[in-house]
């Protein structure tokens, strides 16, 4: 049975070691031991830490990579919204659009009643109108002056006319004036009445209100009323 350093009773070195200052066996060994001990220590807890790191680091890639499809998620969700708002947009422009264009429909309907009105007022004594048809975006008018100074009464009738506010003072035209020629003897042909036909067009839109007066004036209350529809509606 052999005896451990600690325990030989011949340790023949013992004195070399104790000359030259050299540590025992024993403590040798049992630094040795301590010094692997606290460097399994050091090492577990380095792997321990490294472990720790590299779960930390995989959780916040999942963190990441969940807040990414979430982000995605998001994305895809403002896009669906940003297109059903450009198609609500455009849904809402084109029943503006098309509400623009019926009050600018009801506007651009004249009242008959209205240039009748107006005609009235503003034919000159001598001339009669016979005929009043519309005409693309006017009427042509058809009647007969009388003489003394017919063509003068016709002329006369066209600056009333030009100065119509329902009317487009550049739009007043003499198509043709001719005196009647049914007459036998020349006295009877100079007295015969002068037949013209003028073509009168609208004037462009002007605003609500000035409609509206102009309306009145002329007690075109159909027309009246619906442009205060219109405005209690909001549309003008």
């Amino acid at each position: 049975m052999t005896t451990t350093p600690t325990t030989s009773q011949f340790d023949l070195l013992r004195e070399k070691r104790q000359e030259l200052n050299l540590p025992e066996p024993v403590a040798v060994a049992t630094q040795g031991r301590q010094r692997l001990v606290q460097g399994v220590a050091i090492g577990a807890a380095l792997i321990g830490l490294s472990l720790g790191m590299a779960v930390l680091v995989l959780l916040r890639a999942l963190m990441v990579s969940a807040a990414v499809d979430r982000l995605g998620t998001v994305e895809a969700e403002v896009q669906l919204f940003e297109t059903q708002l450009t198609a609500a947009r455009g849904k809402l422009k084109r029943v503006e659009n098309a509400n623009a264009d019926l009050v600018k429909g009801l506007i651009a309907v004249r009242s008959g009643s209205a240039l009748m009105r107006d005609l009235q007022l503003r034919v000159p004594a001598g001339v009669q109108l016979t005929a009043a048809t519309e005409e693309g975006s006017g009427y042509r008018l058809k009647g007969v002056s009388r003489d003394p100074q017919a063509f003068a009464r016709i002329n006369a009738l066209q600056l009333q006319l030009k100065r119509s506010p329902l009317l487009d003072p550049n739009g007043v035209t003499l198509v043709k004036a001719s005196r009647g020629t049914g007459e036998t003897n020349a006295s009877a042909a100079g007295s015969a009445p002068v037949s013209f036909e003028l073509l009168v067009t609208f004037r462009p839109p002007i605003s609500p209100l000035a409609e509206k007066q102009i309306l009145t004036q002329l007690g075109a209350e159909g027309l009246v009323r619906r442009l205060e529809l219109l405005q209690q509606e909001g549309l003008l």
